[in-house]
């Protein structure tokens, strides 16, 4: 995997996604639309993705501390829908920042090493799965996010990973999402 490259999408999608989201009423990002016991709206789904590059990022790779431990006001909810989006979002950056830092050490010998979560029962995995793991999984929760923009009557930003690899001058020509966002 190309570490640095794939890092710098999720950046370059999450700035286009937020930049959306922060377009939108609070109510919308508040509703209760997946009536589940963990998530039950769309600011849940952007705390649980920062959370969790958080926590295998610091926690799992590093040893070290979570970023959420500096911000009290996040810590302990189990819904986030009372939580205003700029706090949702100051959180996620600071996280973003740290992994950069964790990211601009990254080695070889760093990426093979074998990781045993705490919570895995002694399975390990590479540095690089786990990487892989967060990565995707932002991916994934971004696309149901987009789905969930979606039943709302709402244009999503198109975040597939060709059109942030497209050089500027061939974006003008690209003129509509194929899959209708």
């Amino acid at each position: 995997m190309n570490t640095p490259e794939m890092y710098d999408y999720l950046m370059r999608s999450r700035r286009d996604l937020w930049a959306a989201l922060e377009r939108l009423p609070d109510e919308v990002l508040s509703r209760n639309l997946l009536n589940g016991e963990r998530f039950r709206c769309i600011k849940d789904l952007l705390f649980h993705m920062a959370e969790v590059e958080d926590g295998w990022t610091h926690l799992d790779l590093q040893n070290q501390p979570a970023v959420q431990e500096q911000f009290p006001d996040v810590q302990g909810r189990a819904f986030f829908g009372d939580v205003p989006l700029a706090d949702i979002l100051t959180y996620w950056r600071a996280v973003e920042a740290d992994t950069l830092r964790y990211l601009g050490t990254l080695t070889e010998a760093e990426a093979a090493r074998k990781v045993a979560p705490d919570d895995w029962h002694g399975v390990q995995f590479t540095v690089d799965g786990l990487l892989w793991h967060v990565f995707i999984h932002e991916v994934r929760h971004s696309a149901q996010i987009t789905a969930l923009l979606r039943t709302q009557g709402i244009k999503p930003p198109w975040l597939d990973f060709l059109i942030y690899q497209l050089p500027p001058e061939a974006k003008a020509f690209v003129t509509r999402d194929p899959d209708g966002a």
